[in-house]
């Protein structure tokens, strides 16, 4: 079965239909416009197409269903833990394609969980979502072949004029909240078969007991529109969990060194497993790889369990860790199926594998006796670049044959190691078309370290762009900043490779960005820290930085803004330098010209994704943790913006800025240059540089140059008298005269 589309339109297509829906808006744009671009084509190494290639990846999938553009057809919601972003996927006669444009449309407050439901009756599903004082609920109000629409639903407390924006339950006496951790997923559905919808929730403080909680909108209303509920029982089925795969039956306490306390995340799914009309429960928890099944030998309201097992029987669901799971139609055979996947929001075991962590089981029974099998293990993951999490992205032409290659970093969970992937650019500069061209750049991956983040910087002062990272050590835990020095100034050398570790450490999950801020011609570091706070680090000798500043561009500490990732770049070619950060948010944010600027927060712009839908530019969740890096993709004069995540996959945001001139602009300055200054070179498009004296002798070596980058230089060597800097750029040969004055 096919489950993703292979269809799309021709990329000469997608680009114009860019164009256009970036000049429609009405209003004053910002000043940095994006749009998220699905079209570039990745390869696999045999050369098959990706595609779903830049859908940004998926780690902790909760799956939903509903019909977003009003064709019929239930689409996917989905919503992914770590990355706390919801994931709109539409239903085409081909499978499934990433539509991003609708997930603006979903309520700003959802946390921790989303579980679509139509509990109105009306045939569009609400939606029920966590909260720190229980759950929430939102209406569906979309109107006919309109965006998706909410309103959150308020519950009446008993009191007159009172409501309550959670959910509430008459408990003993009293109506109360419907307390959820915020790791454990309720399950909610028509648990007794009276057509409203009733719950199923972990005991908030107890030792591993499910409670129920009855809705009573049928019986007292005749409708199912109420949300009257009652908890029935604080131990249905007169069990309790004691800890993974561990569980006492008939009311028994948990044996000597079992649990007593309600701890670690735990997920609970109410349905009829053979048609007895009883309710089971299938059931997980956050320590545990294993999803488990309670069969029910009595009835939905007087439950009688005194077993567990793995489920499915035929291949139960072991994801590494705590496997939730789902019960939605994802083949559109008009029966649900089964999907399961990791409910974890962070990382906690180095070996999982978040590349393939959605399973899809295909229902061959019915919706009232279900019959599973295992279709695949990483379901939409398989046509998507996703490499685990913690993906971080990097351009450089390694080939020298003047297009950007893509470099990859991440964890992708197969072991403590940690690979970088290559895929080389088989298309052209404005036309970019990338294949895998190796998945173990160097053999990273025989390297006992982990956590790899990857950058190309001329971090040791040679004029050359090196391999960069951080990485943390397996065995100490230690994270390092390391490079390997790259010996060609026009692709990359790594023959006999060597990994210097530069003598600065951070925290495992900070970020190190290498650049010259302070234009003196050696890199220095900005650091992005735990707390929020940004670091400048000054190269004050050979691969030695002191701390200048704690709080650089007035970044201190915020539990706001934690973890902070960098690009530095010339985004809309005003030959100025602008400063692009991300954190924990998922949202890019970028400070023009930012050298002239004090505090970017107030700076900072980040309504810059165009939504066709909405018409408008919005602040978008990318992910979750953010790893930003910009390059000139597209033959622009505007660089565009690579994005890693934390879900392990990526986005391309392309600006709309005009195709390149056919001769490219380059700017040689100061002209004449005198003998304390530096010469700075900047060109809009990838080149080679080359000095020759008016004789035609070549009088310093190849330098490469990367797009809108300034390359600083001493010229010290060279005497009074003029020169030329040749710039070749693919076949083409330019030339500037430059003055030295001694």
């Amino acid at each position: 079965m096919t489950v993703v589309s292979t269809q799309q339109p021709t990329i000469f297509l997608m680009r114009v239909l860019i164009v256009l829906m970036l000049v429609l808006p009405l209003g004053v744009k910002a000043q940095f416009t994006y749009s998220i671009d699905q079209s570039v084509p990745v390869r696999k190494q045999d050369g098959s197409a990706f595609t779903l290639p830049w859908a940004g990846g998926l780690n902790s999938v909760q799956t939903n269903t509903m019909d977003l553009d009003h064709d019929g057809d239930d689409d996917l919601v989905l919503f992914d833990r770590m990355g706390n972003k919801v994931l709109t996927y539409l239903r085409g006669d081909n499978g499934f394609t990433y539509n991003p444009e609708y997930e603006a449309f979903f309520p700003g407050e959802i946390l921790n969980w989303v579980l679509l439901r139509d509990f109105n009756c009306d045939g569009r599903k609400d939606l029920f979502t966590g909260d720190n004082l229980g759950m929430k609920v939102f209406t569906n109000t979309t109107q006919s072949n309109g965006a998706p629409s909410w309103q959150q639903f308020f519950f009446s407390t008993g009191f007159p004029g009172s409501k309550s924006g959670v959910l509430l339950s008459k408990g003993f006496s009293n109506k109360i909240n419907v307390q959820v951790q915020f790791d454990d997923l309720p399950s909610i559905s028509d648990a007794d078969g009276d057509g409203d919808l009733d719950i199923f929730t972990m005991r908030y403080v107890g030792n591993g007991q499910v409670e129920f909680h009855k809705n009573f909108s049928k019986e007292r209303y005749g409708t199912c529109d109420s949300l009257d509920f009652e908890r029935i029982t604080q131990s249905w089925g007169n069990m309790r969990e004691c800890s993974c795969g561990r569980f006492a039956f008939d009311g028994d306490d948990c044996a000597s060194g079992g649990r007593t306390k309600h701890a670690g995340g735990k997920s609970l799914l109410a349905l009829d497993l053979n048609n007895d009309k009883a309710t089971e429960l299938l059931f997980s928890e956050s320590e545990c790889s294993q999803l488990f099944q309670f069969p029910n030998h009595g009835t939905t309201m007087a439950p009688v369990v005194n077993t567990a097992s793995g489920f499915p029987t035929s291949a139960p669901a072991t994801i590494v860790t705590y496997p939730a799971p789902y019960f939605e139609d994802i083949d559109g055979d008009g029966v649900k199926d089964l999907m399961v996947s990791s409910n974890l929001f962070v990382r906690e075991f180095l070996n999982s594998n978040f590349s393939s962590s959605n399973y899809f089981y295909k229902n061959n029974g019915t919706n009232a006796n279900p019959n599973f099998t295992l279709v695949q293990r990483d379901f939409l993951q398989s046509e998507m670049i996703d490499l685990g999490d913690n993906t971080v992205p990097a351009l450089f032409d390694f080939d020298g044959d003047d297009d950007l290659d893509l470099f990859i970093s991440s964890h992708n969970g197969s072991t403590v190691r940690s690979p970088v992937y290559l895929y080389e650019n088989v298309g052209t500069p404005a036309n970019p078309d990338f294949q895998l061209y190796t998945n173990d750049l160097l053999g990273f991956s025989f390297q006992n370290d982990f956590n790899r983040k990857i950058q190309f910087a001329d971090i040791d002062n040679n004029k050359t762009m090196d391999l960069v990272y951080t990485s943390t050590d397996g065995n100490s835990g230690v994270t390092s900043l390391n490079f390997v020095s790259n010996k060609n100034q026009t692709g990359l050398d790594f023959e006999n490779p060597t990994i210097t570790q530069v003598q600065f450490q951070i925290n495992r999950n900070e970020n190190v960005h290498v650049f010259d801020v302070d234009g003196d011609g050696s890199s220095d570091l900005l650091v992005g820290r735990s707390d929020g706070s940004l670091e400048l680090w000054t190269q004050t000798g050979p691969l030695m930085f002191t701390l200048s500043d704690p709080e650089f561009l007035g970044l201190g500490s915020s539990v706001l803004r934690q973890n902070i990732s960098i690009a530095v770049a010339d985004l809309d070619a005003d030959g100025k330098l602008d400063f692009v950060y991300g954190d924990q948010s998922g949202v890019i944010k970028i400070v023009s010209d930012f050298k002239n600027v004090t505090n970017a927060d107030e700076a900072a712009v980040t309504n810059i994704v165009f939504n066709s839908l909405q018409e408008n530019y919005i602040a978008q969740n990318l992910g979750g943790r953010i790893w930003p890096v910009a390059a000139n993709l597209f033959g622009s004069t505007r660089q565009s913006l690579i994005v890693g995540n934390a879900m392990g996959g990526l986005y391309i945001l392309n600006s709309e800025g005009p195709e390149l001139p056919g001769a490219p602009v380059i700017d040689v300055y100061p002209n004449p240059l005198f003998e304390t200054q530096r010469l700075s070179v900047r060109i809009d498009r990838p080149a080679v540089m080359e000095i020759y004296s008016m004789l035609g002798q070549r009088v310093s070596d190849p330098v490469r140059l990367q797009p809108f980058a300034i390359l600083e230089t001493e010229l010290a060597s060279l005497r009074s008298g003029m020169y030329i800097l040749k710039f070749t750029v693919g076949k083409k040969s330019y030339s500037k005269k430059l003055v030295v004055d001694r």
